[in-house]
Protein backbone atom coordinates (compact mmCIF):
# COMPACT_ATOMS: atom_id res chain seq x y z
CA UNK A 1 0.00 0.00 0.00
CA UNK A 2 2.89 2.35 0.79
CA UNK A 3 4.42 1.71 -2.61
CA UNK A 4 1.15 2.57 -4.33
CA UNK A 5 0.92 5.91 -2.51
CA UNK A 6 4.57 6.71 -3.23
CA UNK A 7 4.06 5.91 -6.91
CA UNK A 8 0.89 8.01 -6.97
CA UNK A 9 2.68 10.98 -5.39
CA UNK A 10 5.54 10.76 -7.89
CA UNK A 11 3.02 10.63 -10.75
CA UNK A 12 1.24 13.72 -9.40
CA UNK A 13 4.53 15.62 -9.15
CA UNK A 14 5.42 14.64 -12.71
CA UNK A 15 1.95 15.68 -13.89
CA UNK A 16 2.26 19.09 -12.21
CA UNK A 17 5.73 19.60 -13.69
CA UNK A 18 4.43 18.63 -17.14
CA UNK A 19 1.44 20.95 -16.81
CA UNK A 20 3.74 23.77 -15.74
CA UNK A 21 6.11 23.14 -18.66
CA UNK A 22 3.21 23.38 -21.10
CA UNK A 23 2.35 26.83 -19.74
CA UNK A 24 5.81 28.40 -19.57
CA UNK A 25 5.00 31.26 -21.92
CA UNK A 26 1.51 31.94 -20.56
CA UNK A 27 0.89 34.88 -18.27
CA UNK A 28 -2.03 35.47 -15.96
CA UNK A 29 -3.39 38.74 -14.63
CA UNK A 30 -4.11 38.49 -10.92
CA UNK A 31 -6.20 41.16 -9.22
CA UNK A 32 -5.17 41.00 -5.59
CA UNK A 33 -6.71 44.27 -4.46
CA UNK A 34 -9.56 46.11 -6.08
CA UNK A 35 -7.73 47.90 -8.89
CA UNK A 36 -4.22 46.57 -8.60
CA UNK A 37 -3.44 43.93 -11.22
CA UNK A 38 -0.27 41.88 -11.53
CA UNK A 39 0.90 39.93 -14.53
CA UNK A 40 2.43 36.64 -13.37
CA UNK A 41 3.61 33.62 -15.33
CA UNK A 42 1.22 30.69 -15.06
CA UNK A 43 4.14 28.43 -14.12
CA UNK A 44 4.58 30.32 -10.84
CA UNK A 45 0.87 30.13 -10.11
CA UNK A 46 0.82 26.35 -10.70
CA UNK A 47 3.89 25.74 -8.53
CA UNK A 48 2.59 28.14 -5.87
CA UNK A 49 -0.72 26.32 -5.63
CA UNK A 50 1.09 22.97 -5.60
CA UNK A 51 3.41 24.02 -2.77
CA UNK A 52 0.51 25.54 -0.83
CA UNK A 53 -1.33 22.22 -1.15
CA UNK A 54 1.74 20.32 0.03
CA UNK A 55 2.09 22.57 3.08
CA UNK A 56 -1.61 22.29 3.91
CA UNK A 57 -1.45 18.49 3.61
CA UNK A 58 1.67 18.38 5.75
CA UNK A 59 0.04 20.52 8.44
CA UNK A 60 -3.09 18.35 8.37
CA UNK A 61 -1.13 15.12 8.70
CA UNK A 62 1.15 16.59 11.38
CA UNK A 63 -1.87 17.32 13.58
CA UNK A 64 -3.08 13.75 13.01
CA UNK A 65 0.40 12.49 13.93
CA UNK A 66 0.40 14.52 17.15
CA UNK A 67 -3.04 13.16 18.04
CA UNK A 68 -1.82 9.60 17.50
CA UNK A 69 1.25 10.28 19.65
CA UNK A 70 -0.94 11.59 22.49
CA UNK A 71 -3.19 8.53 22.28
CA UNK A 72 -0.14 6.26 22.25
CA UNK A 73 1.30 7.95 25.36
CA UNK A 74 -2.08 7.63 27.11
CA UNK A 75 -2.27 3.94 26.21
CA UNK A 76 1.29 3.44 27.43
CA UNK A 77 0.48 5.07 30.79
CA UNK A 78 -2.65 2.93 31.13
CA UNK A 79 -0.64 -0.20 30.36
CA UNK A 80 1.98 0.75 32.97
CA UNK A 81 -0.74 1.32 35.57
CA UNK A 82 -2.27 -2.06 34.76
CA UNK A 83 1.15 -3.71 35.10
CA UNK A 84 1.80 -2.01 38.44
CA UNK A 85 -1.64 -3.09 39.70
CA UNK A 86 -0.99 -6.67 38.61
CA UNK A 87 2.44 -6.66 40.28
CA UNK A 88 1.03 -5.31 43.53
CA UNK A 89 -1.71 -7.94 43.40
CA UNK A 90 0.83 -10.70 42.90
CA UNK A 91 2.97 -9.37 45.76
CA UNK A 92 -0.10 -9.42 48.03
CA UNK A 93 -0.68 -13.05 47.05
CA UNK A 94 2.97 -13.84 47.86
CA UNK A 95 2.62 -12.23 51.31
CA UNK A 96 -0.57 -14.18 52.00
CA UNK A 97 1.07 -17.44 50.92
CA UNK A 98 3.99 -16.76 53.24
CA UNK A 99 1.57 -16.11 56.13
CA UNK A 100 -0.27 -19.36 55.36
CA UNK A 101 3.01 -21.28 55.43
CA UNK A 102 3.94 -19.74 58.78
CA UNK A 103 0.53 -20.62 60.20
CA UNK A 104 0.77 -24.19 58.86
CA UNK A 105 4.18 -24.61 60.52
CA UNK A 106 2.84 -23.17 63.76
CA UNK A 107 -0.15 -25.55 63.60
CA UNK A 108 2.11 -28.56 62.98
CA UNK A 109 4.40 -27.64 65.86
CA UNK A 110 1.38 -27.11 68.16
CA UNK A 111 -0.06 -30.50 67.15
CA UNK A 112 3.30 -32.18 67.76
CA UNK A 113 3.48 -30.64 71.26
CA UNK A 114 -0.04 -31.90 72.04
CA UNK A 115 0.82 -35.44 70.84
CA UNK A 116 3.85 -35.61 73.13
Amino acid sequence: MKKIFKLLSVLIIILVAYLASLNVSQTVNLHIWQKTGHSIDLVYVIFGVFIAGLLAGYAWMFTAYLTCQEKFKEYKRKLEQTTVTAESGSSKVDVLQAKIEVLEKALKSALEKNNE
